[in-house]
């Protein structure tokens, strides 16, 4: 199960790891071996995935979506891809897309790859210990097990609304930007 959410909800699924290891729950070294198979079977599938429907699609609109959606937020993907992958794995909603796009618009797999492992050896190290520290401390603040939880929740969802909100301002710097080139050039 933790293998599967890893793949496809990657953030979340590191926290409540880090919970659940803090916890006793799952075992530290099993914990590691399927997050890093997760993240790499990830990897390989997106890049993959996007290269078959390049080839199969190039027109269709779900490509279009992705190769929209990476360029505003990485804009100077295709001069630097290296630097764009690791930048999309901090982005919250924007690595996806970015694995997809890196196959479709034909990115060295050895480059990618190195981007992607050297971007998530930091991301699962920094996540998973964001869910094993804040477990530590939710037990210090509550061994009350509704408690607990609850304040697990809430920091999940608060690290969500968190990640949603940078993104927002992100979009909103980006939009006030592009504004004020084009009153520019007026």
């Amino acid at each position: 199960m933790l293998f599967l959410f890893v793949i496809l909800e990657g953030e979340i699924a590191l926290i409540i790891a880090g919970v659940f290891v803090h916890l006793g729950i799952l075992s530290m070294p099993v914990t590691i071996m399927l997050i890093m198979v997760g993240a790499v079977l990830k990897m390989v599938a997106g890049y993959r995935l996007g290269r078959y429907l390049g080839k199969k699609f190039p027109d269709s609109k779900l490509l279009k979506y992705f190769e929209r959606r990476v360029l505003y937020f990485l804009p100077r993907f295709r001069e630097k891809p290296f630097w764009s992958i690791i930048l999309s794995k901090f982005i919250y909603g924007i690595n996806n897309a970015t694995i997809i796009f890196a196959g479709y618009a034909k990115a060295d797999f050895r480059m990618y790859m190195k981007a992607e492992l050297l971007s998530s050896m930091v991301w699962l190290g920094v996540m998973f210990s964001l869910g094993f520290f804040f477990s530590a401390k939710a037990l210090e603040i509550s061994h009350n097990f509704r408690n607990f939880s609850l304040l697990v929740v809430g920091f999940v969802v608060g690290f969500m609304v968190l990640q949603r909100g940078i993104n927002f301002v992100i979009e909103l710097a980006e939009e006030w930007t592009l504004k004020g080139k084009s009153d520019t050039k007026k």
